[in-house]
């Protein structure tokens, strides 16, 4: 009897052992997958990591133009090196490790294979259109031509931005740069920035007499800012626009200091001017001088536009009134004598204006819209569509 209890208890703590021994290789063989899948997930981690970090050191060394690895298709390299990232042709050359001829051969092969495609938009060519045929309808050196729109601030803007980089690409140094006034003007100077072109010697003179009113568009203003946005020197014409009498504004022009800044503006190689209409609706903000009655008479008289203060006939002649001899400004004889003649205009009302100044031969190159480019060339259907 006793025997046999002994036998069952040595089955028994068999049994436990066998049971201890699954257990522990069970636990054994889960702890060694969990330690498999933890190391496998740490390594998937450590490669996702890795991934970044190469791409990361891959777009800095795009930045810093170390050569690109462009995984044996060097031609989409270099079309999204150029068009996608925006790069010049010298860095694409520098990035892929070629010469800029061959860059230049891998652009217009993405061309041809489709890789890229260009597409221009219709007002371009209408734009380029309208500014061939005013170039040559009125033997205009430069025509630019900007989009219309109707919000007559955007509109100003447009042709602003437009003219700040005209103007940077005329001037060079040791050159006298005559400003007058305006709201396109000075949209012009709030986008004019330094240029290398114009960092020597470069001097902005003001061609039209200060203005009592303290706007942007000033005189005064208009010259300053454009000086201190080229970095030039400033010379303003520290009198009115208007005097009160003729005999005063001779007076005054015969001072030395107005003769030598007259003497300046002659000498100008530019000239940077806006142009303004003249209607029963036209405001001025030079109440004492310009009235209602004033610009009446200037109306039957025959003057249909404004230029740094002189009243434009249609035909291009200055318009005789009581405000010419009173006028301290550059007369129209010696601005047409200026080399260069930047004019600003935009807005279909102005389409006279524009042609009065042509006509006076005031323009060598003109920033304006679309809409007043087909009515200065007569198409009178498209000034309002544009």
């Amino acid at each position: 009897m006793r025997g046999r209890h002994l036998s069952l208890l040595l089955l028994s703590s068999l049994s436990a052992v066998i049971v201890s021994v699954c257990i522990g290789v069970s636990i054994c063989i889960g702890l060694t997958y969990t330690t498999h899948i933890w190391q496998l997930s740490r390594a998937t981690l450590d490669t996702r990591t890795l991934i970044r970090e190469e791409t990361h050191k891959t777009a800095i060394a795009m930045t810093q133009n170390s050569k690109f690895l462009h995984a044996g298709d060097p031609i989409r390299a270099a079309a999204w090196l150029y068009y996608g990232a925006e790069k010049t042709q010298s860095e694409v050359a520098a990035a892929l490790g070629i010469s800029r001829q061959t860059v230049s051969a891998y652009l217009r092969a993405a061309r041809r294979k489709g890789y890229v495609s260009i597409r221009l938009a219709p007002d371009i060519l209408e734009r380029n259109s309208c500014a061939k045929h005013l170039q040559a309808r009125f033997g205009l050196q430069g025509v630019h031509v900007v989009p219309h729109a109707e919000d007559a601030f955007e509109l100003r803007n447009n042709v602003g931005r437009a003219a700040a980089g005209v103007l940077c690409e005329l001037i060079t140094a040791d050159r006298v740069v005559a400003v007058s006034s305006g709201r396109t003007v000075s949209a012009l100077a709030r986008y004019l920035r330094p240029t290398p072109n114009a960092n020597a010697n470069v001097v902005v003179v003001q061609v039209s007499g200060s203005s009592i009113d303290a706007a942007a568009h000033s005189p005064e203003i208009c010259a300053s800012t454009i000086a201190a946005a080229l970095g030039a020197r400033c010379l303003n014409l520290h009198a009115p626009a208007f005097m009160s009498s003729t005999a005063l504004a001779e007076s005054l022009r015969g001072e030395p200091a107005l003769r030598q800044h007259f003497r300046t503006i002659a000498g100008a190689h530019i000239l940077v001017f806006g142009i303004g209409e003249l209607s029963r609706d036209t405001m001025f903000e030079q109440p004492p001088y310009i009235d209602r009655a004033m610009r009446a008479r200037y109306i039957d008289a025959g003057a249909v536009g404004i230029a740094f203060d002189r009243f434009l006939a249609d035909n291009g002649t200055e318009v005789a009134g009581a405000l010419g001899p009173r006028t301290m400004a550059i007369d129209l004889d010696t601005a047409a004598r200026i080399p260069i003649r930047l004019a600003l205009c935009c807005g279909v009302e102005k389409r006279h204006a524009v042609r009065a100044a042509l006509a006076a031969r005031l323009i060598t190159h003109v920033v304006l819209d679309t809409a007043l480019a087909h009515c200065i060339l007569g198409d009178e259907g498209k000034c309002h569509d544009r």
